[in-house]
């Protein structure tokens, strides 16, 4: 059986439009990815909302993605595969960070990965490094518009150095932009169909690279 930890934020975790709620796990990208796979697989869930790449949250405790990133890697080893997914809560106001500055915070994490001995034989897992979805307005200039600025623009430009990331870490990469839908109450989370959608893209890439 192969394991496959996805580490991610609250589209991992699976948060509802609500901002409350979570989709269950036959409606999570997670949960729906572990039945495309089959039992040969184990799909491991480490999502929070939230969660950042390397940053102290201000505000709220316990979001920074590298502290919690190695204690987490133990308790799954060994690995074949650590699918990354962060950098959006990078982009909140509180933290004052450009999208250059978010993927100087991913690459940090990649080389976590790659120092680690989480994999098969106490080598580095294989790593697939996923740009997360941009995000876009939906018109809440009292609360998200506030708490992201320019959301849209500067969660496309992610992609930019999450792909050179990639290719000068020999990792792999996934960009799904344009092809997973997020709902239209806060432009940020992916609606029921969303999710859907992305495991369906994490299925192919997954068997892409472990076969």
């Amino acid at each position: 059986m192969k394991s496959i930890l996805c580490y991610g934020d609250s589209n991992t975790y699976g948060l509802m439009p609500d901002l409350a709620s979570r989709y269950p796990r036959d409606v999570r990208w997670t949960g729906v990815l572990q039945k495309l796979l089959g039992d040969d697989y184990y799909v491991i869930e480490e999502g929070l909302g939230g969660r950042t790449t390397v940053w102290d949250d201000p505000v709220e405790e316990y979001k920074n993605g590298k502290k919690y990133l190695l204690p987490c890697l133990d308790s799954h080893k060994p690995l074949d595969l650590v699918v990354v997914m962060l950098g959006t809560n990078d982009l909140k106001c509180r933290y004052s960070l450009s999208p250059f500055e978010v993927g100087g915070g991913m690459e940090n994490i990649v080389k976590t990965l790659l120092k680690s001995d989480a994999g098969i034989d106490f080598q580095p897992p294989k790593v697939l490094l996923v740009t997360p979805v941009p995000i876009h307005s939906v018109g809440r200039e009292m609360d998200l518009d506030q708490m992201i600025p320019d959301m849209e623009c500067r969660s496309k430009k992610l992609a930019y150095y999450y792909e050179d990331i990639a290719r000068r870490y020999g990792v792999y990469y996934m960009d799904a932009e344009g092809k997973v839908e997020l709902n239209d109450v806060d432009g940020i989370h992916y609606s029921a169909k969303g999710h859907a959608q992305m495991a369906e893209l994490m299925r192919d890439k997954i068997l892409e690279i472990l076969g």
